[in-house]
């Protein structure tokens, strides 16, 4: 069975984008636990709880989160990175990338594994 961490960009000034990203996520974690893998959606986790955290800026969110993320992407074995707009600007993305690049994990975008997932 495949342990996938899935990522994607989140944060957005246009809260409905951000809305958007999160109900992505929801969409592509559905997809790849109904084909029988294993996946943990940080943005799926993340985004409900963070509208209890009104004080926090977008820095303050992102540094809350760090760490919690790294033990999920330690009991994960690859990575899948949901590439819509602003994947390549997002710095938790890339963080999240390079923890799996260095580890010599699997690293894959959506677009490319999605049929993966029939």
């Amino acid at each position: 069975m495949r342990k996938i961490f899935l990522a994607g960009p989140y944060g957005h000034a246009d809260r409905e984008v951000v809305d958007r990203r999160f109900n992505e996520a929801n969409a592509v974690a559905a997809r790849i636990a109904r084909s029988g893998s294993t996946v943990f959606s940080q943005i799926s986790m993340s985004h409900p709880i963070n509208g209890h955290l009104p004080d926090l800026d977008k820095a303050a969110i992102g540094k809350l989160w760090a760490p919690i993320d790294q033990v999920f992407m330690e009991a994960m074995d690859e990575i899948v990175v949901i590439d819509g707009p602003g994947w390549q600007e997002s710095a938790g993305v890339k963080r999240e990338m390079e923890f799996f690049q260095s580890r010599g994990r699997r690293v894959s975008l959506w677009s490319d594994v999605e049929h993966e997932f029939a």
